[in-house]
C-alpha cells in the first residue's frame, strides 16, 4: 500500500467560517468525496463541499483588527425614579 502524507489529506470537516470543529479527522480526498456522495452529516458546512479530489483550499483570510475604543466619557447621571404614592388600606 502507498502511504499518504499530510499534504494528501483533508481535515474533516473544514468549516467555511474557519472555526474549529469539536471532533475532526484527517481523511483522504477519496473518503471526502465518498462522504459527500452519501450526504455525510458534516459535509454541508465544509469548505471542500462540491470540490474535486485535486482541489486545494486557499488560506483563510484573517479578519481585520477591531478599531481601538475611544476613552469612555463621563457617566451620564442616573435617571430620577419617582416614588410610589402610598395608598391607605381599606378595611
Amino acid at each position: 500500500m502507498s502511504e499518504t502524507s499530510a499534504d494528501d489529506r483533508r481535515l474533516c470537516p473544514t468549516r467555511t467560517s474557519g472555526a474549529h470543529s469539536l471532533i475532526a479527522h484527517w481523511i483522504t480526498p477519496a473518503t471526502c468525496l465518498e462522504r459527500q456522495r452519501r450526504s455525510y452529516h458534516k459535509c454541508f458546512t465544509c469548505r471542500y463541499q462540491g470540490l474535486s479530489a485535486e482541489a486545494t483550499l486557499p488560506p483563510i483570510p484573517k479578519p481585520a483588527p477591531l478599531p481601538k475604543r475611544a476613552p469612555a466619557a463621563e457617566k451620564p447621571a442616573a435617571p430620577q425614579v419617582r416614588k410610589r404614592a402610598k395608598v391607605p388600606k381599606t378595611a
